[in-house]
C-alpha cells in the first residue's frame, strides 16, 4: 500500500512539473507577443495621433473598418459612398492595420494629385492582368514608359484614326438593327465588341472582327477581370493568395487572364515578326505617313533603336490598352445611351446637331468632331454622373501638409470622384442632367478639380482625346439611325456597383427604334 501511494505521489509531482513548464512557455510567448505589439503600436504612434484628429467609421482591433467592405461589388461601393456622404471633405478609414484618408474636397485634390504619383499597393491585384503597364506601373517605370508612349497620342496620329472609328461604328449600326423594335436589352455587350475592335485596329494594327464573330470570350473576360481586381482590393481575406485560390471565383479569373494574355501575346509576336522581316528585307515597315503608325508599332520601333521594351513590357502595355481603351469607352458610351433614353428632348438636340454638322448619311470626318459642341457637353455631363472610376487611390510616401490637416507618409488617400461630381456644393441640383453646365462660361466659374473623370495632374489618363474622338464618331454615326429609350425612370434609379469601372447593377437597359 505504501509503495502504491509513493508511486502516485511521484506521478502527481511529475505531472505538476510538466504543467508548470507549459505555463512558463505560454507566459513567455504571451510576453513576447505583447512586447512586439506594444513596440508595433509605439512605432505607429504618429499615425494614431493623426487619425484621432479626424472623424471616420468605427475601427475594430486588427481588422479596422474592413467589415464595411463585405458583400457584392454593389454593397461595397454603396458603403463607400455612404461614408463619403456621412463624412464630407476628409475622413479616415482603418483597413486592417493600414490607415487611409478619404477626400472629396477639390482643394485637397489640387494639392495631392499633382505630387502624390505612386499607385497604392492595392493596385498590385491588377498586376496579374496588366503587369506593369501604365495603369499600375511603379513610379520609375511609369515615368519612362509614359515619356515613350506619349508621342503615339499626338493629334496628327489621332486624326488618322477617325476613318477606323467611323468604319467600326457603321458595323455597329448593322448589329444594332437586329435589336431595333425588339424591346429592351443591355447595350453594353455590343458596345464593348465595337470598342474592342476599334482599340485593336487603331492601337495594335490588328483586325479582330469581334462585332461580326460569335466568339464573345475576349470582351466577356475583360469584365470578369475588372470585377476580380476590385474585389481582391476591397475584400480583406482575398488579399491572401492561399485563400483566394481556393475559391470558384479564382478559377474563372485565371481562365479570363489566359484568354487575354494569349491574345495580347500573339499580337505582340505577330507585329514584331512583321517588323523583323521588313528590316531583313531592307524594306520600310511603316508607311511614310506617320499617322498610320499604331501605338504598338511605335513601341516596337523604339525598342529596335535601343530604348528597350522587353516582350513582357510590350504585352503589359497592350493588355492595359485593351482593357482601358475598350471597356472604359464602352461603359461611357452605354451610359450616354441611358441618358439619351432618359432625356428625349436632349436626345433630339444631339440628333439635330449631328444632322446639321455631318448630314444624314456621309461618314463622320475628323473636321466634324470639333463642331459637335453640344454632343461634347452631353458626354461630359454623362461622365460627371458616371465617371469611369468612382474612386481612385494613391500612396503617400512623405508627409503632406494640406493646410488644415497633415497626412503622414506611409498612408494612402482615397479620392471620392463620384462624391465630388454629385456634391451640391459644387453642382446645384446634382442629379439634374444639364449639358450646359459645360458651357465655357460655366466651366470658368468652377474649381478645376470639381470635375475629374480622367483624374488630374501628371498621372491623369493619357487617352483623353482618343476616347472623346472615338465616342463622338460612334455616337454621330449611330444616332442618325436610331431613337433611344430606357425603362429607367430617373438617374437615381440607376444603382451602381464597382469593378474598377462603375457599372449599373441592373445593366444598361435600352430599346432602339429606327428613325424614318
Amino acid at each position: 500500500m505504501g509503495e502504491i501511494f509513493s508511486t502516485f505521489i511521484r506521478r502527481e509531482s511529475s505531472f505538476s512539473h510538466t504543467w508548470t513548464a507549459l505555463e512558463l512557455l505560454l507566459v513567455a510567448l504571451t510576453c513576447t507577443l505583447l512586447t512586439w505589439y506594444l513596440q508595433f503600436l509605439w512605432s505607429r504612434r504618429k499615425l494614431y495621433e493623426c487619425s484621432r484628429k479626424l472623424p471616420g467609421p468605427f475601427a475594430f482591433p486588427l481588422v479596422g473598418s474592413a467589415l464595411h467592405f463585405i458583400g457584392s461589388p454593389y454593397d461595397i461601393f454603396s458603403n463607400i459612398m455612404k461614408m463619403y456622404n456621412q463624412y464630407p471633405g476628409i475622413f479616415r478609414v482603418w483597413f486592417g492595420p493600414r490607415l487611409f484618408y478619404a477626400v472629396s474636397d477639390p482643394k485637397y485634390y489640387e494639392i495631392l494629385l499633382p505630387h502624390c504619383l505612386a499607385k497604392e499597393r492595392w493596385y498590385k491585384y491588377s498586376e496579374a492582368a496588366i503587369g506593369h503597364g501604365l495603369f499600375a506601373a511603379p513610379l520609375d517605370k511609369w515615368k519612362r514608359h509614359r515619356k515613350i508612349i506619349m508621342p503615339t497620342f499626338s493629334q496628327k496620329i489621332l486624326d488618322g484614326f477617325v476613318e477606323i472609328f467611323s468604319e467600326q461604328s457603321e458595323i455597329l449600326v448593322e448589329q444594332m438593327r437586329k435589336f431595333a423594335g425588339e424591346g429592351e436589352f443591355d447595350i453594353f455587350d455590343i458596345m464593348s465588341k465595337c470598342t474592342l475592335d476599334i482599340i485593336c485596329e487603331t492601337a495594335m494594327g490588328v483586325k479582330v472582327n469581334t462585332q461580326t464573330s460569335a466568339d464573345t470570350s475576349l470582351s466577356t473576360c475583360i469584365d470578369r477581370i475588372l470585377e476580380n481586381i476590385f474585389l481582391r482590393a476591397f475584400v480583406i481575406w482575398y488579399h491572401y493568395d492561399a485563400i483566394f485560390n481556393l475559391t470558384a471565383r479564382s478559377k474563372a479569373y485565371k481562365a479570363s487572364l489566359k484568354t487575354l494574355h494569349d491574345f495580347s501575346g500573339s499580337v505582340v509576336r505577330q507585329r514584331k515578326r512583321l517588323f523583323d522581316e521588313s528590316r531583313k528585307a531592307n524594306k520600310l515597315y511603316f508607311e511614310e505617313d506617320s499617322r498610320k503608325k499604331t501605338f504598338l508599332d511605335h513601341l516596337i520601333e523604339i525598342t529596335s533603336q535601343g530604348n528597350q521594351f522587353t516582350e513582357r513590357e510590350l504585352r503589359d502595355e497592350v493588355d492595359t490598352f485593351i482593357i482601358a481603351g475598350s471597356d472604359t469607352t464602352a461603359s461611357t458610351n452605354s451610359y450616354v445611351f441611358l441618358m439619351l433614353g432618359l432625356h428625349k428632348d436632349l436626345q433630339e438636340k444631339v440628333y439635330e446637331e449631328i444632322i446639321e454638322v455631318v448630314g444624314p448619311s456621309r461618314p463622320v470626318e475628323r473636321e466634324d468632331l470639333v463642331k459637335l459642341k453640344y454632343m461634347d457637353r452631353f458626354i461630359k455631363e454623362t461622365l460627371r454622373l458616371f465617371p469611369v472610376a468612382g474612386v481612385i487611390v494613391r500612396a503617400i510616401e512623405e508627409d503632406v501638409d494640406l493646410g488644415d490637416h497633415l497626412i503622414p507618409g506611409g498612408t494612402s488617400v482615397i479620392f471620392g470622384i463620384l462624391r465630388t461630381h454629385t456634391n451640391e456644393k459644387y453642382w446645384p441640383e446634382p442629379f439634374k442632367f444639364d449639358p450646359d453646365r459645360f458651357l465655357p462660361e460655366e466651366v470658368a466659374k468652377r474649381h478645376p478639380c470639381t470635375y475629374l473623370p480622367f483624374s488630374y495632374g501628371p498621372r491623369n489618363c493619357l487617352g483623353i482625346k482618343y476616347a472623346m474622338m472615338a465616342m463622338k464618331t460612334l455616337l454621330a454615326t449611330v444616332l442618325r439611325k436610331f431613337k433611344v429609350s430606357t425603362s429607367y425612370g430617373s438617374i437615381q434609379d440607376i444603382k451602381l456597383k464597382a469593378n474598377l469601372v462603375l457599372r449599373p447593377t441592373d445593366g444598361y437597359k435600352v430599346s432602339l427604334e429606327l428613325r424614318q
